[in-house]
């Protein structure tokens, strides 16, 4: 997939430049991104800039580091060089009580799900308004049970522990939590991975009107075409430890065509 750097590097700049007139309130950037661990380079020099409003899908294969980058984008891990601002704020330097209030503005989906184990359903969903909130349990009530409807979470299970319901009910309760905040910006790692079409077409619904309704930002890590990628403003391919390319879901879908075809190897 390398080769698709020397197709795309025209487009990414006239693309680039029309983005930085278009999104000029730019909610995440990220500088200058070195991260090693164990002795193996992850990211070297990876830069990328958000505007508010925006869905950006990071594309790649399985072991390019997707779930690191939207971790040390969202604060979760520190890195050895260079430097990410969330509205202004360096995640690196910021206070505690800072990084606090801009958790209660962020939504996290985990691979994984990531539930706490010891935790029933209904508690996983109710804790960020628990934690972040001051709202009376009526309240708290209300709003959970909103965002598992919107999820189709089976309400049966909502004093099971997640061991006990299956990895898609899981992964339905994990979007429910990370939107029951209504976060300004949302981090969402592989959310359909394992699910079947219906719940996947449910999830692109979900979050393809998501962001002109709550002015919100979605990074996406995904190593699959995925099915709200038209409604995606910017698509791209993470390689090599950087953003080789990136472009509209038209003008990078036309180009991994070319690729799949073997029309697109560089003269």
């Amino acid at each position: 997939m390398q080769y698709l750097y020397f197709r795309l590097c025209a487009l990414c700049v006239s693309v680039v430049k029309n983005l930085s007139e278009s999104f000029m309130d730019i909610i995440l950037e990220a500088r200058d991104l070195f991260f090693a661990v164990d002795g193996r380079t992850i990211f070297q020099g990876l830069n990328l800039r958000l505007g508010r409003g925006e869905t950006y899908i990071i594309l790649g294969a399985s072991g390019s580091g997707k779930s690191v980058l939207l971790k040390i984008l969202s604060g979760l891990l520190a890195v050895n060089k260079g430097s990410v601002e969330i509205g202004g704020i360096d995640l690196a330097t910021a206070p505690k009580e800072t990084l606090q209030g801009l958790r209660a503005k962020m939504g996290f989906v985990f691979q994984d799900a990531a539930l706490i184990s010891n935790m029933s359903i209904f508690d996983n969903v109710a804790l960020p308004l628990r934690y972040h909130t001051r709202l009376g349990e009526p309240e708290v009530q209300t709003r959970v049970s909103e965002k598992m409807a919107l999820f189709q979470v089976d309400r049966r299970y909502d004093r099971s522990i997640p061991a006990r319901i299956s990895l898609g009910m899981r992964k339905r309760a994990a979007l429910a939590r990370a939107l029951v905040l209504e976060p300004e910006l949302l981090f969402l790692d592989e959310p359909a991975l394992g699910l079947g079409v219906e719940a996947k077409n449910l999830i692109a619904r979900i979050f393809s009107g998501y962001p002109e309704r709550n002015r919100a930002t979605i990074l996406m890590g995904t190593s699959e075409w995925p099915s709200g990628a038209p409604a995606a403003s910017r698509i791209g391919l993470l390689e090599g430890g950087r953003i080789v390319a990136e472009g509209t879901a038209q003008e990078m879908q036309a180009e991994l065509e070319k690729m799949e075809k073997g029309d697109s190897l560089p003269k």
